[in-house]
């Protein structure tokens, strides 16, 4: 009986342990090459923007509120722009839940494709 009930609170203690996280991958290649691939990652409120290959040398991020959808303008304006360098990646905490991002590899107002 006492094996059950260690076991029991070892599972839940794992379970008040487990942290949360969102991966999102942006890949576009043409001929071949990637022109633009991006990981982005939010875990435990801090997103990750990795610039993995970009065709100008830097991914362009616009971050988005979350009542914006990535498709159409926004009556928002961007809470973040930013541009990281092939090969880094740059963090950002305190973001607010549910926001939205796309990438580029050159910078732009919008989200949506022209």
């Amino acid at each position: 009986m006492r094996i059950a009930v260690v076991a029991s609170l070892c599972i839940v203690m794992l379970a008040a342990c487990q942290q949360s996280s969102n991966t999102s991958v942006t890949r576009i290649r043409a001929n071949g090459v990637d022109t633009l691939h991006s990981r982005t990652t939010v875990d435990n409120g801090v997103a990750s923007f990795a610039c993995i290959a970009s065709s100008s040398g830097q991914c362009h991020y616009l971050v988005l509120d979350a009542r914006c959808a990535k498709d159409k303008d926004c009556a928002y304006p961007p809470l973040h722009r930013l541009a990281v360098a092939v090969g880094k990646t740059e963090q950002m905490a305190g973001l607010p839940a549910g926001f939205q991002h796309c990438v580029s590899a050159v910078q732009k107002e919008q989200c949506h494709r022209e």
